[in-house]
């Protein structure tokens, strides 16, 4: 039995490989293919982006009373809610940490001599003044200071009283130039990718000035920047003027929801993010216009379908925020308890829309880290991979199988990726150890025109919105109206897509053994133990997780229970499969192989369990937490850093800090025992958690 399971799983590995490379079979969805067609021909990429360009057709400089009125955006997407037939739809009002914000009303940029032009202007690119500065009307010469964010950029030139110049992010400029030195401003070129485009102005900002020390900043193009830079290495005076008219004004955190309400289950939420704002003075149509307008047409496709009776009445609700990035969400289950404790998945959109070839980009999914292992990565994979196969031409007929096309949109293939978890969005509160809502993540990437200028309408796609649009519709249907159908879909896909994960960590396992020498192999085979048996126990909670749609159907758990144990079985086959290589590659090394045992610090560290207090609980800690870091300059080591978001996400109140290192050990690299203990006492030190004793006995 044991050894039948062996083959047939590597053989399902070998199959998987096959498949990939030859395109093969066409995935079998897990909505029924009439269900996906009704979807894909209600959604409406032409939609999506006439509502990014009604909201985000130009960059534009925010009047005043917007901040204490309400915003634009807000107005428009309550507006849009209503007239797509959202059960409930309202503007909220956050809770913010701050009075008041800053806002510019105008600012100009001339050069004075030699000769007279202007070169930056807010009315004409609103990323041209940085946000932050102070109002001004200043008159100095201008010094080129390369980077400007170190001491000996500065050595040999004076400063003082002038305008410097850099190639650089102003903020670390302004740090040295202006607080310690003396200048007046910052004028910089820095954007994301000057090399695609020379004329993009990228959004930046400054922190703020002294009181008795104002200070500005502009931003320009690297093609007006290196002109400057080249004028000044030639020799030429040039005397800039900056005008700026800014300052502080009250204002409103405020964020827009939609609902729709689930028939059987209303209790039990879905939940759509996309961040409408990324501070009040920043906009851009792909960031993140896009995602707003995206999963607002997932709202009116699905309330459209349902209506119609061309898909099932929802049996759970599903709720759409569209919110302040990162704060907003935390802020909005911060204010709702009770509605936040209703959320089973988030599915976040950040940045969807760009057209993919004239981006040089790929659609990503990012999955929950190794301390949420969930149903949600595979149903939401299952059918971005559908699109990406039905989006080819067929060798067979030269025709796509089924076309999702806009009428005025490309026909760019379906570049995708399936990509293991990163932060940067909205997802990232979901996750969190306190929270644990399992999140996927789409996006975009790379964006050529990310945080600049050039983020601007026609980079957009409606072809493109019209396919993320179906993903998003097809996976919220498929989980709002999760009966046992589903689950038994879910469990088979979750089966299925389990099988090359593993064979993923196994080869890592095998490559520490392979790339080890005869000082090493010993600490080399106890981490390839601990990679594959943390594997195993994340699928299991990852197959186990589709028990939420189970509703104590024992006829789901008797077919839940005999995956789990032929998991449990392989486990066992796996791991003595890697003593057999350990044992090989110790012959060949020429060294006696050893039964790993725990160390000392092992064994005492696992007489320890670190438990999360009520400082710890909540999303926002994670900034106060950054900036005490910060403040008491405590810098761990790059292996910790690069781990501490899932060091903290892994504390649970029953995990030893010995487990917690072994767990993010599989997913961060090897981890020492000593350095995870040290930030454990760094968080006991904060107040974040209590260490208490164990019994874990070896």
């Amino acid at each position: 039995m044991k050894k039948t399971f062996a083959l047939a799983l590597f053989m399902a590995f070998g199959r998987g490989a096959f498949l990939a490379q030859t395109g093969g079979p066409l995935p079998k969805p897990l909505l029924p293919l009439p269900v996906l067609n009704e979807i894909i021909n209600e959604a409406s990429g032409e939609l999506a982006l006439q509502n990014e360009i009604l909201l985000a057709g130009v960059n534009r400089n925010r009047p005043p009373e917007e901040y204490v009125k309400g915003y634009f955006e807000t107005r428009f997407l309550l507006d849009k809610l209503k007239e797509y037939g959202a059960d409930e739809a309202s503007v909220i009002d956050l809770p913010a940490d701050e009075k008041t914000t800053w806002d510019a009303e105008s600012a100009e940029l001339w050069v004075v001599e030699p000769g007279k032009r202007k070169i930056a202007d807010l009315h004409d690119i609103a990323a041209s003044l940085c946000s932050g500065s102070s109002a001004t009307d200043t008159t100095a010469e201008l010094v080129y200071v390369g980077p400007g964010s170190r001491e000996e950029n500065y050595k040999g030139k004076s400063v003082r009283g002038k305008i410097v110049l850099v190639n650089g992010y102003p903020d670390r400029a302004q740090r040295i130039a202006v607080a310690k030195s003396g200048a007046r401003g910052v004028v910089a070129f820095s954007s994301s990718h000057p090399e695609f485009d020379r004329d993009e102005v990228g959004w930046d900002s400054i922190g703020a000035g002294d009181k008795d020390k104002p200070s500005f900043g502009f931003m320009i193009s690297q093609r007006l920047g290196q002109e400057l830079r080249d004028e000044l290495e030639r020799g030429t005076k040039i005397l800039l003027r900056a005008v700026i008219k800014a300052r502080m004004v009250p204002f409103r955190e405020q964020m827009v929801m939609g609902l729709l309400k689930g028939r059987d289950h209303p209790g039990e939420e879905l939940v759509f993010t996309a961040h409408l704002y990324e501070g009040f003075a920043k906009q851009g149509a792909n960031d993140n216009i896009s995602g707003c307008t995206a999963i607002l047409e997932t709202l009116r496709v699905i309330r459209k379908l349902a209506s119609e009776g061309k898909i099932p009445p929802l049996r759970r609700s599903i709720r759409f925020l569209f919110v302040p990035e990162i704060s907003g969400t935390a802020a909005y289950l911060k204010k709702y308890p009770d509605i936040a404790k209703r959320f089973f998945a988030n599915i976040n959109h950040d940045m969807v829309g760009e057209g993919l070839i004239k981006n040089q980009s790929a659609f990503r999914l990012t999955t929950t880290p190794f301390s949420l292992p969930t149903y949600l990565n595979d149903v939401a994979a299952s059918f971005v991979e559908w699109v990406g196969a039905t989006q080819r031409d067929s060798q067979e007929s030269g025709w796509r199988e089924m076309p999702i096309l806009s009428p005025a949109g490309s026909r760019d293939p379906f570049y995708y990726t399936i990509d293991p978890y990163s932060g940067g969005s909205d997802h990232v509160v979901f996750v969190d150890g306190g929270v644990r809502v399992p999140s996927a993540y789409f996006n975009v990437w790379p964006d050529q025109w990310y945080h600049t200028s050039g983020d601007t309408t026609d980079k957009s796609d409606s072809t493109q919105f019209k396919r993320v649009v179906v993903i998003s519709a097809a996976t919220a249907v498929f989980l709002a109206n999760a009966g046992p159908g589903e689950c038994e879909r879910m469990m088979a896909e979750v089966g299925s897509k389990l099988r090359g994960r593993l064979g993923l960590e196994k080869g890592k396992a095998e490559k520490l053994l392979q790339d080890a020498d005869g000082k090493s192999v010993h600490a080399a085979f106890k981490e390839s133990l601990n990679i594959v048996s943390q594997s195993f126990a994340r699928e299991k909670e990852a197959l186990s997780s589709v028990r939420f749609f189970f509703k104590g159907e024992k006829e789901l758990e008797d077919a839940l229970a005999p995956r789990l144990r032929t998991l449990d079985e392989a486990a066992g086959l796996e791991l003595r499969e890697l003593e057999n290589l350990y044992t090989a590659r110790c012959r060949s090394l020429k060294v006696a192989p050893r039964k790993p045992v725990p160390d000392k610090d092992e064994v005492r560290l696992a007489g320890f369990v670190p438990v999360r207090t009520a400082k710890m609980g909540e999303m926002l800690e994670f900034w106060k937490l950054r900036d005490k870091l910060r403040e008491l300059k405590y810098s761990p080591p790059p292996a910790i850093a690069a781990a501490q978001f899932e060091l903290r996400n892994f504390i649970d109140g029953k995990r030893t800090i010995l487990d917690i290192r072994n767990a993010a050990s599989a997913e961060y690299g090897p981890l020492r025992p000593a350095d995870v203990e040290a930030y454990m006492k760094f968080l006991e030190r904060l107040g974040m958690v209590e260490i208490r004793t164990s019994r874990t006995i070896f």
